[in-house]
């Protein structure tokens, strides 16, 4: 038997609940991870999950617009919604075969989400700022609920999958919001003297937020790991979009630099990991790691991989491939990704390089001397080179006009 993707399904007649977890976040920084090179933020959960799954260093947001995670239930990229061929319903598809799917949220309700059309679906409340407790934040209570229900759940043996959803980092509760101030004081900084709107967007504060977030996925890690069965289970970790922490630029006199600021790497490169329990299928999947390009629309291919979903290719039209055989180089690898700002903004990915460009404006600069194109010159550029320029500051297309030009003909744009 052949699943219609294309690898080989369970032998009928093996009755083998299926389970699957998913924690997504609305954005997180993956430069802000220890399992992502960051040297200084304590993220141990993090770490402890990537050593016993895979991490994909090169996983690319399909839009950073307010569509950013839509690509999760649809299988195909903001930039071709507008493609005529039916767009999947994974909840259906999964419902349909036995596969019931739930989800606990925190904050409202989301396009993606609605269209996910889940069996059941749970938002929970959660306080953000000075004033909360620790686990009175968004993640807290999504990750509270999700352990108290699969306590109590009915039939643990289930074909199930149970998706977490919780916003980025915020506001850190007292003690989380000075957490890593004092990191920035020995660098001579005075961190004493800051405002209070100074002090919300610090990069300390983030780094407070992203560790006790930290310590929930670590509390939902231990129960998963506490009340496993025997079953098969895949848990993925991943975020809609990431998000600039850390003040990369001083300036945004440059106006190649404000490109990166909306689709460079910081916020176009999200993180995913993955872990496979028990599951022969894809043998030891432990402390992987995989640069191959990957993307968000990337999910329903995965889920209907690992539930062996049966599906006539002809009925939907994926943008995506499994990871689970992007790990295993069992697909060919993606020459390339694309992805936008939903406006006049496109970026071209490439293992080597990233270049971003901006549709033609047609406008003069106004009487304030604000930057804008001239009706008829050529589109704003920026090139960069990967991975060696991870914070995308350098600049080089006007040095390597050829390559521009290639990779803009990949997007589709005059050069």
């Amino acid at each position: 038997m052949v699943s219609f993707l294309g690898f080989p399904s369970r032998p009928k007649g093996r009755i083998v609940a299926m389970q699957a977890v998913i924690v997504s976040f609305d954005s997180l920084a993956a430069t802000s991870l220890g399992c992502f090179g960051n040297e200084w933020i304590e993220t141990p959960n993090w770490d402890r999950l990537a050593a016993t799954g895979a991490v994909f260093d090169n996983h690319f947001v399909d839009t950073v617009s307010s569509l950013a995670g839509l690509a999760w239930a649809t299988g195909r990229p903001a930039m071709r919604a507008n493609d005529a061929s039916p767009s999947p319903c994974l909840g259906a598809l999964l419902r349909a075969n036995g596969i019931r799917s739930r989800l606990i949220a925190a904050g409202a309700v989301q396009d993606w989400q609605r269209h996910f059309q889940f069996d059941g679906m749970q938002h929970v409340d959660g306080r953000e700022g000075f004033d909360a407790k620790p686990d009175q934040t968004p993640f807290a209570e999504v990750v509270k609920q999700a352990i108290t229900e699969r306590a109590d759940g009915e039939d643990a043996h289930a074909h199930e999958l149970l998706w977490l959803h919780a916003p980025g980092p915020g506001a850190p509760p007292e003690g989380f919001d000075a957490l890593y101030f004092e990191d920035f004081d020995e660098r001579g900084q005075q961190t004493a003297e800051l405002t209070d709107a100074e002090r919300a967007c610090h990069p300390a504060v983030y780094a407070g937020s992203v560790s006790l977030m930290d310590h929930w996925l670590g509390e939902l890690l231990k129960h998963l790991d506490e009340q496993a069965s025997s079953e098969p289970m895949l848990v993925i970790v991943m975020a809609a979009k990431g998000a600039i922490w850390k003040p990369v630029r001083a300036s945004r006199a440059n106006a190649s630099q404000s490109l990166a600021e909306v689709l460079g790497d910081q916020v176009a490169r999200t993180p995913l990991v993955l872990r496979v329990q028990r599951d022969p299928r894809f043998g030891d999947l432990i402390c992987v790691r995989s640069d191959r390009l990957v993307q968000t629309c990337d999910l329903i291919p995965t889920l209907l991989d690992w539930f062996q979903v049966p599906q006539d290719p002809s009925s939907i039209q994926l943008a995506g491939q499994s990871w689970l055989r992007e790990v295993l180089d069992e697909v060919p690898p993606r020459e390339d990704l694309a992805y936008g700002d939903g406006a006049d903004l496109v970026a071209v990915r490439t293992p080597e390089w990233l270049c971003i460009s901006q549709r033609h404006v047609g406008q003069q600069g106004d009487e304030q001397g604000n930057e804008s194109v001239a009706e008829g010159a050529s589109s704003r550029v920026a090139l960069y080179v990967k991975p060696e320029d991870l914070w995308d500051i350098n600049d080089i297309s006007s040095q390597q006009s050829e390559v521009v030009a290639e990779l803009l003909t990949r997007l589709g744009r005059p050069s």
